[in-house]
């Protein structure tokens, strides 16, 4: 698993491989399933050997290897409710797995890590580039919205096709936008 990876290339790789054995309604993708099978396949002395939810208090999800690195967990937050969340951390975590092994053996990652300095900065934020594109592929994400006006409706219908939150698509159709844009809810409590 050395050299330079590309978040969007490996992610797009794994995407035609599920396109071709699934076929085009292949979504939510089973993320899960898939950085096990996946590394099985692909590197089977060194493969996510399990994904599984704790209560991890201080950060959203780890990628951790055994003493050999022969083995590889993924743990994400359990505690955490939105199963859309959890979804695209376990993707994040299997970009760590995909793009950054070679550099180190265990990563523990919050909301926080974004915004550190450095090294570490860009490979969470690639992690987070592999996620996006792992879930919600950029060819199907366009069939979704094409000559379609944003609302809510329109990204509550991506968020669930992709099994991601609402904010989770929003980004996505941000990076796809012709225009800028903004976006705004707002709720209004009754007293």
């Amino acid at each position: 698993m050395n050299g330079a990876k590309h978040p969007m290339a490996e992610a797009n790789r794994i995407s035609t491989v599920l396109k071709q054995v699934l076929g085009p309604d292949r979504f939510p993708v089973k993320v899960d399933e898939v950085a096990m099978e996946y590394s099985r396949q692909r590197f089977p002395k060194s493969p996510v050997a399990k994904v599984d939810g704790q209560d991890l208090a201080g950060f959203d999800g780890m990628l951790t290897a055994n003493a050999s690195r022969s083995k590889w967990l993924i743990l994400y937050n359990s505690a955490v409710r939105s199963t859309g969340r959890k979804r695209f951390t376990i993707a994040h975590e299997f970009g760590h797995y995909m793009l950054h092994t070679d550099q180190q053996d265990r990563f523990e990652c919050s909301d926080a890590d974004i915004e550190t300095g450095g090294d570490r900065r860009d490979m969470e934020t690639e992690a987070d580039l592999f996620a996006s594109t792992l879930l919600m592929p950029l060819d199907d994400f366009r069939k979704q919205v094409a000559s379609q006006p944003v609302s809510f409706d329109l990204l509550g219908h991506c968020a669930d096709r992709y099994g991601v939150s609402l904010t989770a698509a929003a980004l996505r159709w941000t990076e796809i936008a012709e225009r800028r844009a903004v976006l705004a809810a707002c709720r209004t409590f009754q007293s």
